[in-house]
């Protein structure tokens, strides 16, 4: 990167998140703004950002008005019923509301809260959160153009060894050619069951469906099942070491072949 005046030092990556995320004061901004406009790359890169910035806040600002589900408020209910009498109403008042944060911000990202809040009827288990966390990953990253994916189709090799690594067993894209649909490549992210991946593939219609993999490490099985989540449609199921979610918003009636093949394509 350039460099700015001593009195400054460099422009740095994590001086460019903080002008994203508008946290640079008025005259480090507008240095960093200079910087960008000599730069067209890092320019580029932070416009990507930004994008993806707006995508996740249409995404997730919604859930943060919505009221809490009666199944929740009552679990805190109980909670408040199983305190001891030494609490005060200021403590009460505080942690009701560190557990409405804490809802707040696990319904938007998808996952976590029911496994912070413990076992009152809130169903986390693998075969409920997959679909979930995969339809989330779907809306984030498969309508990038420019990073969709960490690792490209080209360094498939390199993307299999490090995601088998990841994942403590056997991981390949599945070759889906046959079906009209070409890799571009995966990428590796968290789920609340341990580390997760995905690969996303397109057709010449520009269409894009994602391989969506979990580690399943009770190692159960189930049947292939549906989810529909405001058009954002998933095929999952849990077989051997993996969870498998195949997201996108195509018809039930046109995944389910793809899904086929990408069962047995992945019996190792």
């Amino acid at each position: 990167m350039s460099t700015l005046g001593a009195a400054d030092g460099p422009v740095r990556e994590d001086d460019l998140h903080a002008y994203v995320d508008g946290h640079l004061d008025p005259a480090r901004r507008r240095m960093v703004e200079a910087y960008l406009q000599a730069d067209s790359e890092a320019a580029a890169r932070t416009a990507d950002w930004a994008e993806q910035n707006r995508r996740l806040s249409a995404l997730f600002d919604p859930v943060l008005d919505e009221p809490i589900p009666p199944r929740l408020t009552a679990a805190i209910a109980r909670g408040r019923q199983r305190a001891t009498p030494a609490w005060s109403l200021g403590g009460w008042v505080m942690r009701a509301a560190a557990s409405f944060a804490i809802l707040a911000i696990g319904a938007a990202l998808g996952f976590g809260a029911a496994r912070y809040l413990g076992d009152d009827g809130a169903d986390d288990t693998l075969q409920a959160t997959l679909p979930l966390e995969a339809q989330t990953a779907f809306k984030v990253y498969v309508a990038e153009k420019r990073h969709a994916v960490e690792v490209p189709a080209a360094d498939v090799d390199h993307l299999t060894q490090w995601l088998s690594n990841k994942m403590k067993t056997k991981v390949r894209p599945p070759d889906l050619t046959a079906l009209g649909w070409t890799l571009l490549g995966g990428r590796l992210l968290p789920s609340s069951d341990g580390p997760a991946c995905l690969f996303i593939y397109e057709d010449k219609a520009g269409r894009r469906v994602m391989v969506y993999l979990v580690s399943n490490a009770n190692n159960e099985g189930t049947t292939v099942q549906f989810r529909d989540q405001n058009g954002v449609r998933s095929l999952y199921w849990l077989e051997g070491p993996l969870g498998y979610a195949l997201t996108g918003n195509l018809e039930r009636g046109d995944l389910m072949p793809i899904a086929s093949v990408v069962k047995e394509k992945m019996r190792f």
